[in-house]
């Protein structure tokens, strides 16, 4: 492996923005589902008024099935903030590997 001279300015500063993003904060590949749901009590205003209650489900991909799993409202933002992470770090793969295949293409 050479030195990382031999990189652009670009795609250093992109490795290590990924290196430190990857090392130092929480990520999770998945989605936010918002849903709703009725809970099932008779005298509830879910079910009278037609409308259910407000849930968050996180959506990921378990070999080729899809399974939804129940996020608690207490964790909603958190959860959140994970899956921006993931994109965030897929978004600077997406670069450092565009800068892979144009040194490629030089060489």
């Amino acid at each position: 492996m050479r030195h990382r001279g031999y990189l652009t300015a670009r795609e250093r500063q992109e490795r290590s923005r990924l290196a430190q993003f990857a090392h130092q904060e929480p990520f999770i590949r998945g989605s936010l589902v918002d849903s709703t749901f009725k809970c099932g009590k008779k005298n509830c205003w879910c079910n009278k008024s037609g409308k259910g209650h407000p849930a968050c489900y996180l959506s990921i991909r378990v070999g080729s099935k899809r399974k939804m799993i129940y996020v608690p409202k207490e964790q909603e933002k958190q959860m959140r903030k994970w899956v921006k992470n993931h994109k965030e770090i897929i978004k600077r793969v997406t670069v450092v590997s565009k800068c892979c295949l144009d040194r490629f293409k030089k060489e």
